[in-house]
């Protein structure tokens, strides 16, 4: 990654090496408040999953968690302390929402990693028998059932990143820590789940997804060899290495889909340099997109376009600039205004980002002198400098959680936001001002905190506090949209 000198420092300013572009502000625009619910009714909950016997969960293992789809049902796990691990499945009803399988001695967060194949769901669990091993579900208790015992009797294997490629299951292995690095694959039978390749001790993996259909491609990186890209299909002749990216070992920071199947992630060199590459799992297609100068974060990719974001060198205002996924073009679209620039610790940064209904959402927050942000805000952009606004500022601004946002399939975004009236409701948004409000007010003393958007067919899953005890999982339609009524939009 050779990049010189004046290319930093002119990347240090925003826009990086390339032609300069005239920096157009997004405009400002207060958000639209409403008094009450958009969609009265059409939000329910399905069911309190904790029994009264149990003690609150804390945050770190909330129940319900990993609301995971799989063909047309949802599963999902309940961590109980101290030393039970509950597996349960939903078909949208209270009395079809069923507890499939208990396990004992877990001890915290013991159930984990849910990750649908088929028909089958794979998860890990910890066991009193077992240890933490690999299992696999059908969704009845008979059916659910340890896979393969890879450390003997109570010992725990240390398994994880659960990736689906076609139909089997991969996962990373290391058989001792520290100890060497494997891959393994699974087709939910003990004689089908077996090593595709052991990496040995020297490789690190770096664990961020890169998504493209019908391959797995993980990152590994070493001293002697740098950062390499590799891709499995699931089996020993297929997990090839794809290509070499930098000598060094250099951070990956972020990664996204496109809707052409292609993956784009970028890596921060030494410099700092950011670097843009785009990938289809094979050599001649992973290519260096582009180079700027200073760190940038990821967005996402939209419409031919990668789009990223980096804080003014003053703090005034988050830019967003550019790059074609066929490579160059080079350009920045606009700043976003930061309404709290001078104030102590008050930067701009994104806490996430995603696409829906053809719109770039992501949610941006000011710092402060402490570890929480001082706001939280929804901002939505169509590429254009003209097309980007702001949607909300009332988002999650704790220091341990953010608020999600969520692509309904319906060119919708669901988000949890509050308009200063209520606490943390689910919202949604096509993107609009007009069409942007809350979903329902679910608990009007503290705001029920919504929180793992799950599509499953026609519907969207959920947690949220119950009102009762804890958090419930609740629903609504995947498809529920708002008009609302500016109460004092200025």
């Amino acid at each position: 990654m050779r990049v010189g000198v004046w290319c930093v420092l002119a990347g240090l300013s925003g826009l990086g090496c390339g032609g300069v572009v005239e920096d157009v502000s997004a405009p400002v625009v207060e958000q639209v408040r409403q008094s009450q619910s958009c969609a009265p009714g059409a939000v329910y909950k399905v069911k309190d999953i904790l029994p009264p016997d149990a003690p609150l969960p804390s945050p770190g293992a909330p129940v319900p968690d990993w609301l995971t789809n799989v063909q047309g049902t949802l599963f999902f796990t309940a961590d109980l302390y101290p030393d039970r691990s509950i597996l349960w499945r939903s078909d949208g009803t209270s009395e079809g929402t069923v507890p499939v399988r208990e396990f004992l001695g877990a001890g915290g967060q013991g159930l984990g990693s849910l990750t649908a194949v088929g028909t089958r769901l794979f998860f890990l669990v910890s066991d009193s028998l077992f240890g933490r091993e690999l299992w696999v579900s059908d969704g009845t208790e008979a059916g659910t059932r340890l896979v393969r015992d890879l450390a003997e009797g109570p010992n725990s294997s240390y398994l994880e990143y659960l990736q689906a490629v076609g139909n089997v299951v991969t996962f990373f292995r290391r058989p001792t820590v520290p100890g060497p690095l494997e891959l393994w694959r699974s087709d939910g039978t003990e004689a089908g789940t077996f090593r595709l390749r052991d990496f040995g001790t020297q490789y690190n993996l770096v664990p961020q997804v890169l998504p493209v259909p019908g391959q797995r491609l993980f990152i590994l990186q070493d001293a002697a060899n740098g950062t390499a890209l590799w891709r499995t299909d699931g089996t020993e002749r297929g997990t090839v290495l794809v290509k070499r990216l930098d000598a060094g070992q250099v951070p990956m920071m972020g990664s996204a889909h496109t809707d052409t199947g292609l993956s784009v992630f970028i890596l921060h060199d030494q410099g700092p340099i950011t670097e843009v590459w785009r990938t289809d799992g094979t050599p001649g297609g992973t290519v260096r997109l582009e180079s700027f100068g200073g760190y940038l974060g990821l967005l996402g990719a939209l419409g031919g376009q990668v789009y990223l974001s980096a804080a003014t060198p003053e703090g005034t205002g988050l830019r967003i600039s550019r790059v074609s996924l066929a490579g160059g073009g080079k350009a920045t679209v606009t700043t976003v205004p930061n309404r709290f620039a001078g104030e102590p610790g008050a930067w701009p940064f994104v806490q996430t980002s995603t696409v829906a209904g053809g719109r770039l959402y992501w949610s941006m927050g000011i710092g402060t002198p402490g570890p929480a942000p001082r706001e939280v805000s929804l901002w939505s952009t169509d590429g254009t400098a003209s097309g980007t606004w702001e949607l909300g500022r009332g988002l999650n601004t704790s220091d341990e959680r953010s608020s999600p946002l969520f692509n309904t399939g319906a060119g919708t975004l669901l988000f949890s936001n509050s308009d200063g009236t209520t606490g943390l409701e689910p919202w949604v948004t096509d993107g609009s001002l007009e069409r942007t409000g809350m979903v329902a007010d679910l608990t009007p003393l503290g705001g029920s905190r919504p929180e793992a958007f799950t599509r499953v067919g026609g519907t969207v899953f959920f947690r949220a506090y119950s009102n009762t005890r804890g958090d419930a999982l609740w629903a609504m339609p995947a498809n529920v949209t708002c008009r609302t009524q500016p109460v004092d939009a200025r």
